[in-house]
């Protein structure tokens, strides 16, 4: 029925004019301004002759930058948002890699982004958002517009020390709206509280659900996220009953016994992705929500969100590991043996390798990268057919759920053996006074260091390790942080840990 994110807007707006699409600290915005506002900006867009290309988005979260996202869309370019606390020297690196065609940014930043981009076409938001006096050419765009077109290229870190910008195309994301709409029955009645920021993969339902289906999205500033309570408040406040949060901020709240302390709110379904979730932390979640869908999410940005998924049927104890499920909708899962071989059989480890709509079109400008990770199907020998190379390792366990077993560069040999670092920060998170955890591996030393956070100390963490795992597998090394180091995403910050004590 879609072709394009933005028919979902299309559709909506003559349903649900008045309802409020979304809503941040400094104003809401109905589907008909939300509707208006973008298309002024598309115009705006049209009339630079800028067709098909990139367009940088240097704006905080906020109803602003879903604006510019949607009328991005509208002009028929594709868009870029970047953190505007991002250190500018990376923030150069992208527009090397992007050459964008234009730069939308607001009043507040104006003047930061014309010191750094002064020879680019600056576009400021207030001035684009006002009624467009020229003639609306968006429906003649709109002609030439394939849901196979680009719809944003985000950029992750870089192995070289380059990001890399990974291509969505508008297909892929209209698939996974849809895909997940379904599955867990978001539509008019849906009220998300949106973590992540807007750069991030994860918010991807969070700004094309409310498009699709005439839910809400309550943009919480991600200052306010180191105050649980505060967060909580605005939950209640604006009547949330959806969440599809990074594990990271639900473990925050089950760490500090936050939900024993508030007033309920009326969850209906938590959604978690991005890293893996920690049972000890998701079954107090269930104690206080028992009635609530919780879902375990995977997919790395290459597949758009998430290609595969865990809805929570069953009881774990604190010590198991969740599955990551089955493929979405439209997807294909393989695991590839290290023999080359397609591994079908329960606790066979191999690299997990994805297809299907989902997938990306490869990096923005980056061929060598792009043939590195995007590959032929080598079961496929009849037609073309690309997967993508995750990097992660999985298996199936004996009821055929897929389940991460951690990165294959986090996999490491100690001793002759082969050992996976993510096992052993599992097994630390099952310690009740374990809060956060990061296993390292100094390789020059043969010692595997474990940095934590919690009330316990390295000798008594030890001793509880020592029950859970093999002898090789006991770090060498315990390091007591007071706070743990996340990075903007809010995932734990493995590069800043390493280099802090690994150098």
């Amino acid at each position: 029925m879609y072709s394009l994110v933005t028919d979902y807007l299309d559709h909506t707006v003559t349903k649900f004019p008045d309802k409020i699409a979304f809503s941040d600290p400094r104003r809401e915005i109905s589907f008909a301004g939300l509707y208006a506002e973008s298309r002024n900006i598309a115009n705006v867009v049209i009339s630079k002759g800028i067709f098909k290309k990139p367009v940088l988005l240097y704006m905080d979260k906020s109803i602003a930058l879903v604006s510019a996202m949607i009328g991005t869309a509208y002009s028929g370019n594709f868009y870029t948002p970047v953190d505007t606390k991002m250190p500018e020297e990376r923030i150069l690196k992208i527009c090397d890699t992007l050459s964008p065609a234009a730069i939308i940014t607001d009043n507040e930043h104006a003047e930061q982004i014309n010191r750094l981009m002064h020879d680019r076409d600056i576009l400021i938001f207030e001035d684009i958002i006002s009624p467009y006096s020229g003639t609306d050419r968006i429906a003649e765009v709109h002609k030439n517009i394939s849901s196979t077109d680009t719809l944003y290229v985000l950029f992750t870190s870089g192995s070289t020390g380059t990001p890399k910008g990974v291509t969505i195309s508008h297909r892929a994301v209209v698939d996974f709206t849809d895909w997940i709409s379904g599955c867990y029955e978001f539509d008019e009645t849906t009220v998300f509280a949106n973590q992540a920021q807007l750069y991030f993969d994860l918010s991807i339902q969070d700004v094309y659900a409310p498009l699709r289906n005439g839910s809400t999205t309550v943009l919480i500033p991600n200052r306010l996220f180191v105050s649980p309570v505060r967060v909580w408040k605005e939950i209640l406040r604006h009547g949330v009953n959806t969440l599809v949060w990074i594990p990271s901020e639900l473990c925050l709240f089950a760490n500090l016994d936050v939900l024993a302390h508030v007033e309920r709110a009326d969850l209906k379904t938590v959604l978690f992705c991005g890293e893996v979730m920690p049972v000890k932390q998701l079954n107090y979640w269930i104690k206080h929500y028992p009635e609530v869908t919780y879902a375990n999410l995977y997919g790395p940005t290459e597949c758009t969100e998430a290609c595969t998924y865990y809805t929570i049927d069953r009881s774990f104890a604190d010590g198991d590991v969740l599955p990551i499920g089955k493929p979405c909708d439209n997807t294909k899962v393989l695991i590839i043996g290290e023999d080359g071989r397609l591994v079908t059989a329960p606790s066979i480890t191999g690299e997990l390798c994805i297809g299907g709509i989902c997938l990306s079109d490869g990096y923005y400008n980056d061929p060598v990268k792009t043939s590195e990770a995007f590959v032929q199907n080598p079961f496929n020998t009849q037609t073309s057919e690309l997967i993508y190379k995750t990097g992660d390792l999985a298996c199936y366990n004996d009821m055929h759920e897929l389940i991460y077993i951690g990165r294959k560069d986090r996999q490491i040999k100690i001793r002759g053996y082969r050992v996976e670092l993510g096992e052993i920060e599992a097994a630390s998170s099952t310690v009740e006074q374990v809060t956060y955890n990061c296993c390292l591996f100094n390789s020059d030393e043969e010692k595997i260091i474990l940095v934590y956070t919690g009330d316990i100390s390295g000798d008594d963490l030890k001793k509880s390790l020592e029950c859970k795992l093999q002898d090789y597998m006991i770090p060498s090394v315990f390091i007591h942080r007071d706070e743990m180091i996340f990075n903007k995403n809010g995932k734990i910050d493995r590069l800043a840990l390493a280099k802090e004590y690994l150098q």
